[in-house]
């Protein structure tokens, strides 16, 4: 199975909301891997996204970051932060942080500048809740090893 990266989404952008609903009544579409896109909460563990999560998560505007937040530098190191807000053009794909602290350096797409960007986001418990209560196609393992040899 082929792993997509969040540039070559970002590319077919309108062949992927064309073909949403699809994508996430077919399994095989569904579970493709996206490179690095994840939650990672502490203390809630890691889960991976998909392209049917981001899609779902994004579409429903869920994870399409229309609040303010703070653009951190490339490198945790960096220091630098300084007050961000876009409308309907950061989508959220990477949530990293804590859900007790809210710290947390997350990454986005940013449509108009056409690249990843890191972000803290006001609050990661938020977007962990509405990952969890999207109503995403979930299979069980049996069903979710099927789709997935019938993909290779």
């Amino acid at each position: 199975m082929n792993t997509l990266s969040i540039s070559d989404i970002f590319q077919n952008l309108d062949y992927y909301k064309t073909h949403y609903l699809s994508i996430l009544s077919h399994p095989d579409q569904y579970f493709t891997p996206v490179e690095n896109a994840y939650i990672r909460v502490w203390p809630l563990g890691h889960i991976d996204l998909f392209l049917g999560d981001l899609l779902h998560l994004w579409f429903s505007e869920k994870w399409l970051i229309n609040d303010s937040c703070l653009r951190l530098g490339e490198h945790k190191d960096d220091g630098r932060k300084t007050s961000f807000q876009r409308e309907n053009d950061l989508y959220l794909y990477q949530l990293a942080g804590s859900a007790l602290s809210g710290s947390n350096r997350s990454q986005v797409w940013s449509q108009s500048e056409n690249k990843a960007v890191h972000v803290s986001l006001n609050s990661v418990f938020q977007y962990y809740a509405n990952y969890k209560g999207t109503s995403a196609h979930k299979l069980d393992r049996k069903q979710l090893l099927t789709a997935l040899k019938s993909a290779v």
